[in-house]
């Protein structure tokens, strides 16, 4: 379980260089300074120097051209061959294998077979393995790697040539390199490691349960079934249900008052087979007969030591809640990040453009200087504007050819009328037809299947409504100040520390007068991390959000009550099997839909967007996975040996859960068809790159999983004490999968820090075992369920006729004649009471409980109620606190102590990689966390950003400067307040940098 932060193996590792042929070292493998991409860029260069570079730009996180990748892809694939043979098979996937050396070679498989100029599948695969999947670097003979020399894993960046590598080993990895990809991800396969070890502890201590529940002395047909041989046909899948508490014995009784009032508790397909009626041959009366279980209700023993076992699991989760929480401490101190020096303004007066007004009001609280000011503006609708714009030439781009040039609208008409001339040239087939008249108006329902007309014309519109939207002024949305030392952002956050009524009166009662800016109290917290921004959300309210968040959830709760109705048809009108396949699968499928539903919120960071991903998704999985199993089982037939009775489903589900859950994850349809239908058919080498970017994840998703898992082992353990052994088999295959499909098949994420898993196990591990525990509570003091008490009449209650004949039961079938096993009468009493905490006083006049079980729900019912009172208290209650003193006073941040002194990568207002949208002539380009692989200009680095930057797209007034124009050219005959549309980053190096840039330049 030990966790080794990434750096300190970086830094192991740089200081062993690799010896190889081309005796290049590691350092490439940094994020190169933007001087360095210069020098490679303007030099004549070698294939080898542009390999390099191209390399190094990768392992930064840049993207290549399609040139560039080409030139890598052949070469790692004519060395592939050679390391194969050298050092065996091993080195690719199955899947390579597989479609290189057989499906590749069929025309039905590969109709690019007989293309020229269709690039070709190898490349694919290629790209697939050198750039999606993580590799890790090999040492210098091939056999001994990093493990074994240096006792670490050390990931190569994608891409990665000079320097021998291989694919991450599914079963070999260790634990400790599994954080490479983030705290948060190495929380995770720890978490599921470790809670499965645990479920198999506490399943140990189970083992009397299991052992008495498969005994004759809770059911005498176990011993029965046992001298037959054999068990009974329910008792399939490895008869494991035989360590439940299921009851096979049952016997008719007469009940003798309130049965016949009360029909509706037996009135369903699961339990009509168990009421019947019939005429008393003595009185002539109509007297009602139930066939009830005959089991021994909820024995103390046996439930001490379910809560024993449920007390040890509490114990035993504290304790590595505890080690987790010791563990992000100890992450926090080893890896400084941009959040520790900067803060984030979200209420700013809507016009203060100007950075210099914001650094002079921020620098009074550093004892040092303000070093960056990010201005966001609330811009959502001309950027997204903007990408549509780049998506849909993208789209012409691989349909017309990549020499086509967009600005020259005459060449992209003529481009486009070639295009469809050409498709109406070519007739298809009438299979072809076919599936064009059922794809076609498919995919425009879902705005897909544009011809190239269309694609342009909307292109031409979306031009003219970006050019529309330039003429309007953007309001300041949020201000992000990061300071030169972290004592200035701590000090800043103390001094600006507004309570919530302030903040809503724009009153300073506590602050000092000096402290407001412009007259504005402001909202001042601690900045998230700059990859989780989402820089488009920043100008929404909060109520804004709050209203899509709501609106989101109730589509959540429809789509539960739906699966509620869907789940109860399949089991009543099919079986337990289809029930629990189709549960397993709506568990894979909404998670997807709850991802399109929580695109539409609003969220000022991931994190936020996360946590909400989170909730809805647990909320379907654990309503669907272990509530509602047990609310639509009618309470007589829990315990019932039918296919359809509760403890059949569970079972049915556990296993749908152990083998189709896993299975569905690791055919993932899309990849499929992305890898093996439209790779084989691509044009392009763009094309065929996109069909191997890898399948998506989620972390969030991921935790939700595990959590299902866990609520299941306890809502169900008193039923089934062999549940802890089987959820742990679960979370053991969970850990595996996950893990091949990690390193074999998921896309290349960002790092995930533990925020994620912090929100897991706070709220809803321990809400997990707070669930079970009161659904424990509950299950012992409703045993044992028949809904019936002894009469407590004796004379009435005495029969003097124990054979009845032609007994109508509710289903509708007839049986000749039934006897009872006792000449005493039973009444009806209703043991399915909800009251909380569920002990003995709840019975009321309804008595039906045994000396035996009143002791054990009292003990069990009182620790619930503690177990709840603490979660309220401990959990919750902390959150009330903070909510409550935040009205008066704001949090005040930790001062760690950490000095700024290395750089640290600024992601400036724009989206992930590789997408800017401001203008960054104002900072250095180092501190943008990703460099440019074309990089050409050494004088103007600025310049080398330029096609990513979505200012340049459409030139509007009021420009610094012209797309790949030096600003100095321009910058005079910028009109004076030119209105803001783009966001705005301005940098203030420290004396120190800034003598260290000119000593630079001197020398070179």
């Amino acid at each position: 379980m030990a966790i080794v932060s990434f750096s300190t193996r970086v830094q192991r590792h740089l200081s062993k260089p690799m010896n190889d042929n081309n005796d290049l070292t590691t350092t490439p493998l940094l994020h190169p300074p933007p001087h360095q991409n210069m020098q490679h860029s303007t030099a004549p260069s070698s294939r080898s120097q542009q390999l390099r570079r191209a390399i190094a730009a990768t392992g930064a996180g840049a993207e290549l051209s399609n040139e560039e990748i080409n030139m890598v892809i052949q070469n790692l694939s004519t060395q592939a061959m050679g390391w194969t043979e050298a050092i065996g098979r091993g080195r690719e996937t199955w899947s390579r294998y597989l479609v290189e050396n057989y499906f590749s070679r069929w025309k039905w498989y590969n109709p690019n077979l007989s293309n020229p100029t269709a690039p070709p599948l190898s490349h694919g695969w290629a790209f697939f393995e050198y750039f999606t999947l993580p590799r890790r670097f090999l040492h210098d003979n091939g056999d001994n790697d990093n493990t074994k020399h240096h006792g670490v894993y050390i990931r190569a960046p994608p891409g990665e040539e000079a320097s021998r590598t291989e694919l991450y080993s599914w079963i070999l990895t260790p634990l400790s390199a599994m954080s490479d990809w983030g705290i948060g991800v190495s929380m995770y396969f720890s978490t599921l490691m470790t809670m499965g070890c645990i479920l198999a502890l506490v399943g140990l201590v189970n083992i009397a349960n299991i052992v008495y529940y498969s005994s004759g002395a809770y059911d005498p047909t176990r011993d029965e079934k046992k001298g037959n041989g054999g068990a009974g046909d329910f008792f399939d899948l490895l008869d494991i249900l035989r360590f439940s508490a299921i009851c096979t014995d049952r016997e008719w009784v007469v009940c003798q008052e309130g049965c016949n009032e009360q029909v509706r508790y037996w009135n369903s397909i699961f339990a009509n087979e168990y009421y019947g009626t019939a005429v008393d041959p003595t009185t002539g009366n109509e007297i009602t007969l139930i066939h009830r279980t005959t089991c021994l209700p909820a024995q103390f023993q046996q439930g001490m030591w379910n809560l024993g076992t449920l007390i040890l699991l509490i114990v035993c989760i504290s304790a590595y809640m505890w080690y987790l929480s010791k563990l992000e401490i100890r992450y926090d101190e080893d890896n400084t990040s941009a959040p520790d020096y900067t803060v984030i303004v979200k209420n700013p007066p809507p016009t203060a453009y100007d950075p210099e007004e914001w650094r002079d009001f921020f620098e009074r609280y550093s004892s040092k200087q303000v070093t960056l000011c990010t201005i966001a503006l609330d811009n959502e609708r001309l950027l997204r504007k903007l990408i549509q714009r780049r998506q849909d030439i993208k789209r012409l781009r691989s349909r017309l050819g990549t020499s086509i040039d967009f600005e020259n609208a005459d060449e992209v008409e003529k481009a486009v009328q070639d295009a469809i001339t050409k498709r109406q040239d070519s007739e298809p087939s009438c299979l072809g037809k076919i599936c064009g008249c059922i794809t076609t108006p498919l995919l425009r329902l879902f705005g897909c299947g544009k011809t190239e007309s269309e694609i342009w014309e909307r292109l031409q519109t979306t031009t003219d409504e970006i050019k529309a939207l330039q003429l309007e002024e953007c309001k300041v949305s949020a201000v992000y100040i990061t300071f030169e030392t972290e004592q200035g952002q701590r000090t800043a956050l103390e001094a600006l520390n507004a309570s919530r009524t302030e903040l809503m009166t724009n009153t300073a009662i506590n602050l000092d007068p000096s402290a407001l800016f412009r007259g504005t109290v402001l909202k001042v917290e601690e900045a998230s991390e700059p990859t989780a921004v989402r820089w488009m959300d920043l100008s929404y309210s909060t109520m804004s959000m709050n209203i899509r968040t709501f609106l989101t959830m109730c589509v959540t709760l429809g789509l539960v009550a739906a699966s509620a109705v869907i789940l109860n048809l399949c089991r009543t009108r099919v079986g337990t099997m289809l029930y629990a396949v189709i549960l397993s699968t709506l568990n894979f499928i909404i998670p997807l839909v709850v991802r399109i539903m929580v695109s539409y919120e609003k969220h000022y960071d991931e994190g936020a967007m996360q946590r909400s991903l989170y909730i809805k998704i647990t909320l379907f999985r654990w309503m669907n996975t272990a509530i509602i199993t047990r609310l639509i089982t009618p309470f007589v037939a829990t315990l019932g040996v039918d296919k359809i009775d509760m403890i059949n489903t569970i079972n049915a589900l556990i296993i749908s859960e152990m083998l189709l859950s896993p299975l569905l994850r690791y055919l993932d349809i899309f990849e499929i068809l992305n890898r093996h239908y439209f790779a084989p058919r691509a044009t392009t080498h763009e094309d065929l790159y996109s069909c191997f970017t890898g399948g998506w994840y989620n972390l969030a998703e991921r935790f939700t999983d595990f959590t299902k898992i866990l609520l299941l082992a306890v809502f169900y353990s008193p039923f089934m004490p062999l549940i802890y052994f089987l959820c742990a088999l679960i979370l053991f295959i969970q850990y595996w999968m996950d893990k091949f499909l990690l390193l074999r098949s998921w896309q290349k994420a960002p790092l995930v820090g533990p925020e994620t898993a912090r929100f897991s196990r706070m709220y809803f591990t321990t809400a997990a075992v707070v669930l079970g525990a009161i659904s424990s509570a509950y299950a012992y003091f409703h045993s044992p369920f028949t809904q019936l008490c002894d009469c407590t009449d004796d004379e009435s209650c005495t029969l003097s006729q124990t054979t009845f004949t032609n007994v109508a039961l509710l289903n509708g079938s007839t049986l000749n004649s039934v006897e009872t096993s006792s000449n005493e009468a039973v009444r009806f009493c209703n043991q399915n009471i909800f009251s909380f905490p569920p002990v003995p006083a709840k019975q009321g006049s309804n008595v039906w409980m045994t000396e035996s079980q009143e002791r054990l729900s009292r003990i069990y019912g009182w620790f619930c109620l503690v177990l709840l009172v603490t979660y309220v208290v401990a959990i919750l209650g902390q959150r009330i606190v903070k909510f409550v003193m935040a009205c008066w006073k704001g949090p005040a941040g930790v001062d760690q102590r950490k000095d700024f002194s290395s750089v640290i990568g600024l992601v400036v207002p724009g989206f992930h990689f590789p997408l800017l949208a401001c203008n960054i002539d104002d900072i250095d380009v180092k501190l943008i966390s990703w460099r440019n692989p074309n990089a050409k200009d050494t004088s103007h680095p600025h310049l080398d950003y330029d096609d990513y930057n979505l200012i340049f797209d459409v030139p509007y007034n009021g420009m610094k400067r012209q797309k790949n124009v030096e600003s100095s050219t321009v910058r005079s005959s910028q009109q004076e307040g030119s209105r803001c549309i783009f966001s705005i980053v301005k940098q203030w190096p420290p004396e120190w940098a800034q003598n260290k840039q000119e000593e630079f330049q001197e020398e070179h």
